[in-house]
């Protein structure tokens, strides 16, 4: 029987025209939580960006953030968990990104995109249109610099891969994976959506075989990996599908949709 629930935003949840949750999808949350199954989100967005789509699909859902740095209830704002990535190993990917002519971004302690001046990377992130950014001149010598989250690096979508391989030899005390094409998001080692929902069930004492995962891309595997039953959408990469128990017949939230009602409902 599944107790818990935790499922991606962009490209598996939200509806892609739009950018929010269905009403026929939060419907099924909700007959869900009548059921008693709890449901987190587990995105790679901050928690404000976060939020809107938490609340729609239940009052109290928890809120996994920036990958699984970040964890807090949805109701009341208040801190489950978090990790962070100093101010130095910043600077070092910062300097390594200016040497690759890569866009870098950071968030600060209030959640708002960092980065060193406005350009056209900013554009990629939903999480700009809802926090703001701030520009601070230059990641080596600003001396406002905060331990972050998360970073974010664009790069082209056919170099991403190598790019991967080379970060995380360059920098083997952080983690990295892929959220869209082009992006690749840098974590804090062992900070990952997985941790954060093994985090969370132990908390709520639910085991790891009561806990559904849903997904779509490869920052999602480490959910899909330890969830009792790991599901993908069916517009999912081919490494996410290819760990899942489950791949779904319907694409984003229809996907979703098809999961609760099989699994759940």
């Amino acid at each position: 029987m599944i107790k818990l629930i935790a499922t991606d935003l962009d490209n598996t949840l939200l509806d892609h025209i739009t950018g929010e949750v269905p009403e026929s999808t939060a419907h099924l949350f909700h007959l869900a939580a009548q059921k008693g199954v709890l449901t987190a989100v587990a995105t790679g967005r901050c928690f404000p960006s976060a939020l809107a789509a938490a609340k729609k699909i239940g009052a109290r859902t928890p809120v996994i953030c920036y990958n699984g740095s970040l964890i807090k209830w949805g109701d009341t704002g208040e801190v489950i968990a978090r990790s962070y990535i100093e101010v130095e190993t910043i600077r070092q990917v910062a300097a390594f990104c200016r040497k690759e002519g890569l866009y870098l971004q950071c968030y600060d302690y209030d959640d708002v995109v960092i980065c060193e001046k406005d350009c056209e990377g900013l554009r990629v992130d939903p999480d700009v249109k809802v926090v703001g950014f701030r520009e601070i001149g230059d990641y080596l010598t600003f001396g406002g610099l905060h331990p972050t989250p998360k970073m974010l690096i664009v790069e082209q979508e056919d170099k991403v891969a190598a790019r991967l391989l080379e970060l995380a030899e360059t920098f083997p005390n952080l983690d990295f994976c892929q959220s869209q094409p082009w992006l690749i998001e840098v974590l804090p080692k062992n900070a990952g959506k997985g941790k954060a929902v093994e985090t969370l069930a132990g908390l709520m004492r639910i085991d790891r075989q009561e806990v559904m995962a849903l997904g779509d891309n490869t920052n999602d595997l480490p959910m899909i990996r330890w969830a009792g039953l790991g599901v993908v959408v069916s517009n999912g990469v081919e490494a996410a599908k290819q760990e899942a128990d489950y791949v779904c017949a319907g694409q984003r939230w229809q996907g979703v949709e098809e999961a609760l009602n099989k699994f759940v409902l």
